[in-house]
């Protein structure tokens, strides 16, 4: 190996063993360095392993801490990722229903890449996959199909995919026979632990489950290197008029019905509760000394009304009628369905 291309690699090596072996909580010794860099075949002076790490520290390349210590270790200081930001993204990895077992293992593996070895091992006792639900598709069809609306997007472009639930014994059931859907990608939405393509078609805009997509593919083509729309997208005006914040925030279910403003009468306690589902920047008005009001836009659904039944005597709805007696009839297909 040439000194030159040893060098080289010796200050990656460095790095790498730096960024594994240390943390806040545990340093690495020169000695260890040394020993750890010969394991790999690469030997190196004392004096030149001070001049990497001084690089490594004038670059910005790496937050170098040290040495210090009875010892005189070094570590990483601050990394791309803080330990706590790393859990928080594992725990949205293990919720997330769209992504099987096997993918969400190699999620979380590629995640503790960044982080020491020691810190790695606290990440990975914190996985916990057995008996959650997770899809049962294929992650890779599913990752193609994002990858083909996100191309289609990008290029203005209609996409193009097969629709399909699953029958009584599992099996994919495909829609209109397995008839191809043509549809205006507008914005993927994650809600209801699933992942939704929100698409132009047919003169308005619908929902579709990205789980639930087969043989996806943007209807692009390629031109001197450059991908542009063979099929250009529609609803652009209707989309421009869509408040996407709002949009998943009133929206209870991605089949949700029309969206009305809905006055409700809530407990004061539930504030929080009223919060979590509209938002900090509701409007509150005080009812009674013990109740509060609110008129919010929702896309009134079956979903809607489960989420106002689920908040029992706490709340009430006022107005419109509609939606009041929408209420009641809801209530009294449930109840039906349990009498004798």
């Amino acid at each position: 190996m040439a000194r030159s291309e040893g060098q080289k690699l010796k200050l990656f090596a460095l790095k790498e063993i730096l960024e594994n072996e240390t943390d806040d909580s545990h340093g690495i010794t020169m000695a260890r360095i040394l020993e750890l860099l010969s394991m790999r075949g690469i030997k190196a002076e004392r004096k030149s392993i001070y001049d990497d790490l001084r690089t490594l520290r004038e670059s910005d390349i790496l937050d170098l801490v040290g040495p210090q210590g009875q010892n005189r270790t070094y570590s990483v200081g601050e990394r791309v990722f803080q330990l706590s930001e790393l859990k928080m993204m594992i725990d949205a990895l293990q919720s997330s229903k769209f992504l099987s077992e096997k993918t969400t293992r190699d999620l979380i593996k590629k995640l503790e890449s960044f982080c020491s070895k020691y810190e790695a091992k606290e990440l990975h006792r914190q996985v916990v996959l057995a008996n959650r639900v997770k899809n049962i598709s294929s992650s890779s069809v599913l990752f193609r199909t994002i990858d083909a609306i996100h191309r289609a997007i990008t290029a203005n472009a209609q996409v193009s995919f097969q629709y399909f639930d699953y029958d009584l014994k599992k099996q994919k059931h495909y829609m209109k026979k397995g008839e191809r859907y043509v549809v205006s990608p507008w914005a993927m939405i994650y809600t209801d632990d699933n992942y939704y393509l929100l698409a132009y078609t047919e003169g308005k805009f619908k929902h579709f489950r990205v789980d639930r997509m087969d043989k996806a593919e943007a209807m692009i083509t390629e031109i001197a290197e450059v991908e542009v729309a063979s099929l250009a997208r529609e609803g652009a005006e209707e989309f421009a008029k869509k408040d996407m914040s709002a949009y998943t925030k009133y929206t209870f279910s991605m089949f949700g019905g029309e969206t009305v403003p809905v006055t409700m009468v809530f407990q004061n306690r539930m504030m929080g509760a009223v919060m979590d589902r509209f938002g900090r920047d509701v409007v509150a008005m005080k009812e009674d000394e013990r109740h509060f009001r609110v008129t919010v836009s929702v896309a009134v659904s079956n979903q809607f009304y489960g989420w106002v039944f689920g908040l029992g005597k706490a709340v009430r709805i006022i107005g419109p009628e509609c939606v009041k007696e929408g209420m009641k009839k809801a209530l009294a297909d449930i109840a039906a369905r349990y009498e004798d």
